[in-house]
């Protein structure tokens, strides 16, 4: 079973080198929580283009950070989730200081005057892609504000597609009316069960309710 906080990034990772179609939601006990399949994660990947998926899905930081690749510069992300929509910061300083809102996360290229349009309206996180260099006065600018500030080697189009593969499966899974066997079911009643539904994967659980397998 997996941690229903695993992004549709790493989902869909574990189900393409698995060769699964299917993946089960584990509570810290081990009790399943519910189920998510590939058609699942390419729905959520397709329906994703709302700026605002991550925060309605309450992802967390760490998240991103484990999806985006490279360094955090500035800022603690321990127990703190995305509060914004997703914006990429190109155009003038002018036009970037229109389009963010407090708490956005903010993608920007390498330009000095991005990052700082960014910092000036509050962003919650700015990823600064292209592996680019950000200045010390920019770093202390942002610790002042609270902003998490971190560097992706990605290019900006990139770094946009991905993070909204972020979001946690348990905001896209499976939890109500789950075909499950257990222990004991006779393999003859699982047979007919399963040859009615088009599913591949049913999850099993033990005596006392808990996931133990497919």
């Amino acid at each position: 079973g997996v941690d229903g906080e695993l992004s549709l990034r790493r989902a869909w990772m574990a189900m393409r080198d698995q060769e699964l179609d299917t993946l089960c939601i584990v509570d810290k006990d081990q009790y399943l929580k519910g189920v998510i399949t590939v058609k699942d994660v390419a729905t959520a990947n397709m329906d994703g283009m709302d700026p605002h998926s991550l925060e309605i899905a309450k992802t967390s930081y760490q998240n991103l950070l484990d999806i985006l690749y490279g360094t955090v510069l500035v800022g603690d992300v321990t127990g703190k989730t995305v509060e914004g929509r997703i914006v990429i910061g190109s155009g003038s300083a002018e036009q970037i200081e229109k389009s963010i809102a407090p708490g956005d996360i903010v993608v920007v290229s390498n330009r000095a005057e991005s990052l700082l349009a960014a910092l000036e309206m509050d962003a919650g996180c700015i990823v600064v892609c292209a592996s680019s260099k950000v200045s010390r006065t920019m770093q202390m600018l942002a610790e002042e504000q609270g902003c998490i500030l971190r560097t992706t080697e990605m290019s900006s189009y990139v770094a946009g597609l991905m993070l909204r593969q972020a979001a946690p499966i348990r905001h896209y899974m499976t939890q109500d009316n789950l075909l499950t066997f257990t222990l004991h079911t006779p393999v003859e009643t699982a047979t007919k069960v399963m040859a009615t539904v088009r599913f591949r994967y049913f999850p099993v659980l033990d005596d006392d309710g808990k996931y133990i397998g497919v």
